[in-house]
């Protein structure tokens, strides 16, 4: 589906509050934005991606779902070209193993994440891009809600929604009694009988093809090589 992209005339109220808690009144009127949304298809992953590959200095995300490998890939390269990234996510989504995989691959590529501690859920769906662009609806970084779900994905480029979106992410980073630091790691491989060097792949799709990846970093055929990003793991995406 195509995105549509208007510059919206009328007020817009952004109402930011975190599940189970206000913080403080952080409604937001503004008279115009220009502002860009999709409802199904690919297209949401585009124009989220678009966001991501926008960002020069700072980009942080509040997500409950974050599993799609090419949203992850994104993120990485951000903070693989200087951008500084924050992750906040949902506790129990956190503790499913695909988005435990995602979170992995973030935090080993020097990403701080954090989690929701108190009872409710960490719901919100933000990307905060420079304080220049903010991303908001019900779509989850997920391959169902680009592909089967319906879901609606808005990017908004006004300065004064992203820095009230960029207020509301803070206040949740720097509240210790309802948000935690997680650490992801990607675990180095203990494998010991077969020498590293007497596998080698010429490629990822070799890896793949021998139903191998990803490669952790000690597994046999691992190389740098192949881990284009050096964060440990090859043939990852």
């Amino acid at each position: 589906m195509k995105i549509l992209k208007y510059a919206v005339t009328v007020s817009l109220v952004f109402f930011l509050t975190a599940v189970g808690v206000i913080y403080a009144a952080q409604n937001a009127r503004i008279k115009s934005a220009d502002v860009e949304w999709t409802f199904v298809g690919a297209d949401q992953e585009k124009l989220l991606i678009d966001v991501i590959k926008s960002a020069k200095s700072t980009l942080d995300i509040a997500i409950y779902s974050l599993t799609d490998p090419e949203i992850v890939a994104a993120i990485k390269e951000a903070k693989k070209r200087g951008v500084n990234v924050r992750i906040i996510t949902d506790k129990t989504q956190a503790a499913g193993k695909a988005q435990t995989e995602a979170l992995k691959l973030l935090g080993s590529a020097g990403i701080p994440i954090k989690l929701n501690i108190h009872s409710g859920l960490m719901h919100i769906k933000i990307t905060i891009a420079d304080k220049k662009v903010g991303t908001t609806g019900s779509f989850n970084y997920s391959k169902a809600a680009s592909e089967s779900n319906d879901e609606i994905l808005m990017a908004v480029r006004n300065p004064d929604v992203a820095k009230n979106f960029a207020a509301q992410f803070d206040k949740m980073w720097n509240d210790a009694k309802r948000f935690k630091s997680a650490e992801y790691k990607i675990a180095q491989s203990t494998t010991t009988n077969v020498a590293q060097g007497s596998v080698t792949y010429a490629n990822c799709a070799e890896v793949k093809a021998a139903g191998k990846a990803p490669l952790h970093k000690g597994d046999p055929g691992y190389s740098s090589k192949l881990d284009r990003d050096g964060d440990g793991l090859a043939c990852e995406t």
